[in-house]
C-alpha cells in the first residue's frame, strides 16, 4: 500500500514538472510568436534580401551662362556573388579578360565567400556592357557614375575634384558637398538559405534621386582668355606661378580665378604638371608636392598689393 502510494506521489510530481516545462514553452512560443513577432520578421527579411546600391548621378556645375564645367560619365561597378556562380573557371578567365586583371587578383576575389565582393570599379560602359552579355550567374553589373570635368585644366583649383566614392575633395566639389551629391537609392531582391536569388519574384527598387546643379558667377570664356594670359606671361618672365583674378565691380562677382600652373581635373594625382616624376618621389613626398599643385593661390596666399594700391594712395 505504502509503494503504491509513493508511486502515486512520484507520478504527480513528474507530472506538474512536465505540465510546468510545458506551460514555460507555450508561454514563450506565444511571446516569440505574436509580441516579438516583427522582430524576427525583420531578421528573417534581413536573411532573405540582398541589397544593391543604386548611385545617385551627382549635380553638374555650369559658369554663368549655363556652359557644364563639371559633369557625370556613366561607368559600372563589376561585382560577383560566390553563392550564384555556376562555372568558377570561365568566370575568372572573362573577368580577368575584359578588366586587364592577373587572373589570381580575380580568383581570389571569385573564391572569398560573402554576399557580394566588388571586383572592380569605374569600368568603362563598354566594357560592362560586354561583360552582361555573357550573362554569366554570380557576375552582377552595376552602373555607377564618374566625375568628368569637359575642359581638363580649366579653372582646376577652383572647382576642385572627387575621390573614387565620388565625394568632393577640394574647391567648389567639396564647399557645396550636401547639394552636389544627391541621395543613393536601392535594389532588394529576394533570395534563398543559401544566398540564390529566386526567380518569379519582383524586386524592391527605390530610385536614386540627383543632386542639384551648381551654378557659379564663372564666365568659361574670360576665365580660358585669363588662363591664356596669365600662361603667355608665366613663360616669358620664368615665373613660378601666375595668378589672375577678374571681379565684376559693381557687385563683387568673380568672373574669373586662374592659378597656373593648372592640374588636370580628370586626373588629379598626377604630378605631370609640376615636371615631376610620380615614380620619382617618396609617398609622403608626393602628397606634399600634391597638396601645393591643388593650393588656390588667389585666395591661399598673401602678397604685396602694388600698384592696386595707387588708387588708395591717389584718394
Amino acid at each position: 500500500m505504502k509503494n503504491k502510494t509513493y508511486n502515486r506521489k512520484k507520478i504527480m510530481v513528474v507530472f506538474v514538472c512536465a505540465m510546468f516545462i510545458l506551460f514555460g514553452l507555450i508561454a514563450r512560443l506565444v511571446y516569440l510568436m505574436i509580441f516579438d513577432a516583427e522582430y524576427y520578421q525583420e531578421k528573417a527579411e534581413a536573411l532573405h534580401e540582398r541589397e544593391r546600391e543604386i548611385k545617385a548621378a551627382r549635380g553638374e556645375i555650369i559658369d554663368r551662362n549655363g556652359t557644364v564645367l563639371a559633369t557625370n560619365k556613366t561607368v559600372c561597378t563589376i561585382s560577383v556573388i560566390h553563392s550564384q556562380i555556376k562555372d568558377k573557371e570561365k568566370v575568372i578567365r572573362v573577368l580577368a579578360e575584359e578588366l586587364e586583371l592577373e587572373p589570381e587578383i580575380v580568383r581570389k576575389r571569385v573564391e572569398k565567400v560573402s554576399s557580394m565582393e566588388r571586383v572592380k570599379t569605374n569600368v568603362d560602359k563598354e566594357i560592362g556592357d560586354r561583360i552582361r552579355e555573357y550573362e554569366l550567374d554570380g557576375v552582377k553589373v552595376d552602373e555607377d557614375f564618374k566625375r568628368y570635368y569637359p575642359y581638363g585644366e580649366l579653372a582646376s583649383k577652383v572647382l576642385g575634384f572627387t575621390g573614387g566614392d565620388n565625394q568632393g575633395i577640394i574647391g567648389l566639389e567639396v564647399k557645396y558637398e550636401e547639394y552636389l551629391k544627391g541621395i543613393n537609392g536601392m535594389i532588394l531582391t529576394t533570395t534563398d538559405a543559401r544566398g540564390i536569388e529566386l526567380e518569379g519574384i519582383a524586386e524592391d527598387r527605390k530610385e536614386a534621386i540627383p543632386g542639384n546643379t551648381l551654378q557659379i558667377s564663372l564666365d568659361y570664356n574670360i576665365q580660358k582668355y585669363a588662363q591664356q594670359a596669365a600662361e603667355k606671361v608665366m613663360e616669358e618672365k620664368a615665373a613660378d606661378r601666375v595668378s589672375v583674378l577678374i571681379m565684376n565691380p559693381q557687385n563683387g562677382e568673380i568672373l574669373s580665378m586662374v592659378n597656373v600652373p593648372e592640374f588636370n581635373l580628370n586626373d588629379p594625382f598626377s604630378l605631370e604638371t609640376t615636371g615631376v616624376s610620380d615614380e620619382s618621389v617618396k609617398e609622403e613626398e608626393k602628397q606634399d608636392l600634391l597638396n601645393q599643385m591643388w593650393r588656390n593661390g588667389c585666395i591661399n596666399d598673401t602678397y604685396e598689393p602694388g600698384s592696386t594700391f595707387k588708387i588708395i594712395t591717389s584718394s
